[in-house]
């Protein structure tokens, strides 16, 4: 089949104008393709031209986001049935969509022809907008990787979720590993308000620095926002749903600051790290060149550069390649053991590896106890054989060590923070509960009622409640409460007020029939005096 696109060299005297922005996170669920659809379109209204490539191979949610349906995607392009400005969609605002980055994960089995595709692609999008947002798959596979280290500018979204927390760090881990040197700007997704996202975010930067001693920095926030909930179903961005809801001044704020930060920068091509990345005619299956293991041959799928690798990328390396299944012990020993003698020599710390003929017989584990259990095997090694271990294993059987509820215990016991941190993760837990499965986490009556039963309950702590419920109930509605008994006495109250009133007219009425009879009587004895004068007695 012939491509749209031939494999003709790519015009570099065109200006390239676009900035670069990679935006991605350790774990799905924070929010990471709202962000991006939302950012790119507060970017256009600052009058920008900006368009977002979707990347997300297993997930492509941009064209979801924004209610809009492809008729062609990336795949198209790459196996030449259509062009670049075929596939481009027309969002709001002017935004302009590359969807479903499919065939991106698997750049390395590309041909020739289509690796040019992608390649003029990119340049050709870099010279036709201001900004170019790449919205990535989550996690630390490669062709995340190679995003985050082909684009200009990249954002890490974490949100007060530990999960999103480790997660994110483990991704800053592996870029470190690939000798990426670049700074990456934290955005907290989900904060509370500033102060909010400022504690979380110097809990990230303090683990991060102490333990990884990358460049991070803080970039801003997202705040809580029940419209971006609501955006999600509604397939309609909160910067277009709500333009004046927190979120959205969120996001203005957000655009402001990036133009401000990028719009007078140098602008980088962001082509030319896959350019780079392009195999050699020559020489395409290139391998680790070990002096002491010349004859030493490799299949494809233990291809590495021929670039010298340190101790901390080999040993990740190896780790990989060993959970996949794909590296024989002879050749991990050979890759390994000039670093590992040299590491040896330096901190008297791991013993050279054995050679490869005394090897028969797999190492047992009380060996490995043995040395891990040295008096100056460090702390920092230790978590990290954890870390490699805790890695294959997953890499190995598809799911974590630990179950969920193993993973809740550990967190809680690690924590030794403040009594308002512990309390404020509880908050967090509670909304997320209740953000999954739509209903509150338990029945505040049946709570209640358990708690009153308890035998530690004592009436003093009852009588407490009572009290404290009767006055948040006052402040909340600025009025006293009215218990059975208060209505019943009001209404005995009201009835005795109505006795009364009529007992007082009954006393009227007989105030004024006795003075009637008075009347009548003294009219009778005047008569009959009056009488008794008219006849005289004889």
């Amino acid at each position: 089949m012939e491509l749209v696109y031939t494999n003709t060299a790519i015009d570099t005297s065109k200006k390239i104008k676009a900035k670069v922005i990679t935006i991605t996170s350790g774990k799905g669920g924070v929010g990471k393709t709202s962000i991006a659809t939302n950012l790119a379109l507060s970017l256009s209204a600052l009058g920008k031209k900006v368009c977002v490539f979707d990347a997300d191979a297993s997930l492509a949610n941009i064209n979801i986001l924004l209610g809009i349906h492809p008729e062609y995607t990336l795949h198209h392009l790459l196996t030449g049935e259509q062009t670049l400005k075929q596939i481009m969609v027309d969002g709001p605002r002017g935004l302009k969509v590359i969807p479903g980055a499919t065939g991106i994960a698997e750049y390395a089995q590309l041909s020739v022809e289509q690796k040019e595709i992608l390649i003029r692609a990119l340049d050709e999008l870099q010279q036709q907008f201001d900004y170019l947002i790449i919205d990535t798959a989550a996690g630390i596979g490669d062709d995340v990787l190679d995003f985050v280290k082909a684009s200009q500018f990249s954002i890490i979204i974490i949100t007060p979720e530990p999960t999103s927390l480790t997660d994110s760090f483990s991704l800053l881990k592996v870029l470190k590993r690939s000798n990426f040197d670049r700074t990456s700007y934290i955005l907290v997704n989900m904060a509370m308000d500033f102060e909010n996202s400022q504690t979380i975010y110097r809990r990230f930067e303090s683990a991060v620095k102490k333990y990884i001693k990358m460049d991070i920095a803080y970039l801003g926030f997202i705040q809580v926002d029940e419209t971006v909930i609501s955006s999600v179903s509604l397939q309609c961005p909160a910067v277009l749903l709500s333009p004046d809801c927190i979120a959205s001044r969120c996001f203005k704020t957000l655009a402001k600051g990036l133009e401000e930060k990028l719009g007078n920068s140098e602008t980088e091509s962001f082509s030319e790290f896959w350019i780079q990345q392009k195999p050699s005619h020559n020489n395409p299956s290139t391998v680790y060149s070990n002096p002491h293991t010349d004859s030493l041959a490799v299949s494809n799928t233990n291809t590495i550069s021929q670039q010298p690798l340190d101790f901390a990328s080999s040993v990740n390396y190896c780790s990989e390649q060993l959970a996949k299944g794909e590296l024989d012990k002879d050749y991990v020993i050979s890759l390994l053991e000039p670093l590992m003698a040299n590491y040896s020599q330096s901190y008297s710390m791991i013993p050279p590896l054995p050679e490869s003929e005394h090897n028969d017989a797999a190492p047992s584990a009380r060996d490995f106890y043995s040395f891990i259990e040295q008096d100056d095997f460090s702390k920092e090694a230790l978590k990290e054989i954890i870390h490699t271990l805790e890695k294959i294993y997953i890499q190995r059987n598809g799911n974590g060590i630990r179950d969920f509820e193993n993973n809740v215990i550990y967190l809680f016991s690690q924590f030794n923070g403040k009594q308002d941190d512990l309390d404020y993760l509880h908050q967090q837990l509670i909304k997320c509960y209740e953000r999954h499965f739509d209903k509150p986490l338990y029945n505040v009556f049946e709570a209640f009622e358990k708690n009153i039963q308890l035998g530690s309950y004592s009436l003093n702590d009852f009588d407490n409640l009572l009290d404290n419920t009767l006055n948040t109930y006052q402040q909340r509605f600025g009025k006293k409460y009215r218990t059975h008994v208060d209505i019943e006495l009001e209404n005995a109250l009201a009835t005795i007020e109505q006795l009364q009133n009529k007992s007082n007219l009954l006393n009227e009425e007989l105030e004024l029939s006795q003075k009637a009879q008075h009347e009548q009587n003294t009219m009778l004895e005047q008569i009959e005096l009056l009488l008794s004068k008219g006849h005289p007695e004889k």
